[in-house]
């Protein structure tokens, strides 16, 4: 999923940044050590261990504004991988709080963890803020034109309003016409509005692009509805 290659973006830059430090031997920065099992911890998947380095990261430690930013966002993407969703948004809201920089994709990211706790609307006003900014559009944020959309799409998926999730789809698609879940949730969005073959037509396209590592039972069991094979 799009997220994915974010969260390996920081985990690379959170790893590197403190490396260096590994190799001196004083009390105060043996303490980085902790921030790098941070790192680690989350490329192993080993959840609550980098719930527990991060606390010991950011409490023994003097950090800038972007590492404590980075150490937050995998405190987030650990707690949302635990589906401690709640915890998740906290730590996602901290992160940003301590940015120095606005990112376009951290409100994506938090309004993703707001539907995943159940708050679609939230997670609208979230899209809806990044838009508003002209973040994420032509100009600022330029190369996130795709995600804007594609996240506005599912926020208003859940709040049921299927015509304007397809019509957002569908503006993302015009933006990366190779994006597969684009597809398969804009097919979701026509078959709530009745439009069966034009859902049949998005999830074809869709199991010709996703990569089939990423497709979990759901949507195996919605292609085979409409009797659509995976290549």
């Amino acid at each position: 999923m799009p997220s994915l290659y974010f969260r390996g973006l920081i985990l690379l830059t959170c790893s590197l940044a403190v490396t260096g430090c590994a190799s001196l031997q004083t009390p105060e920065q043996a303490n980085f050590a902790h921030c790098r099992a941070v790192g680690q911890a989350s490329k192993a998947e080993n959840y609550e261990l980098v719930l527990q380095q991060a606390n010991l990261c950011l409490e023994k430690n003097q950090l800038s504004g972007k590492m404590q930013s980075m150490v937050y966002w995998l405190k987030s993407d650990a707690y949302a991988s635990l589906k401690r969703y709640p915890e998740a948004i906290a730590a996602k809201e901290k992160s940003i709080e301590v940015s120095p920089t606005l990112e376009p994709r951290a409100a994506l990211d938090l309004s993703l963890l707001y539907r995943q706790a159940g708050n679609p609307q939230k997670a609208l006003q979230l899209v809806q803020s990044n838009m508003d900014a002209g973040l994420g559009e032509a100009g600022k944020g330029a190369g996130f034109n795709m995600p804007t959309y594609y996240h506005l799409g599912l926020s208003l998926n859940d709040l049921g309003q299927y015509r304007e999730a397809a019509e957002a789809f569908s503006a993302g698609l015009q933006k990366q016409p190779d994006f597969a879940w684009a597809y398969y949730h804009r097919g979701e969005a026509y078959e709530h509005l009745g439009l069966a073959d034009d859902a049949r037509s998005d999830f074809t396209q869709f199991a010709k692009r996703v990569d089939q590592k990423y497709v979990e039972a759901e949507q195996r069991t919605k292609l085979a509805e409409y009797k659509i094979a995976l290549p």
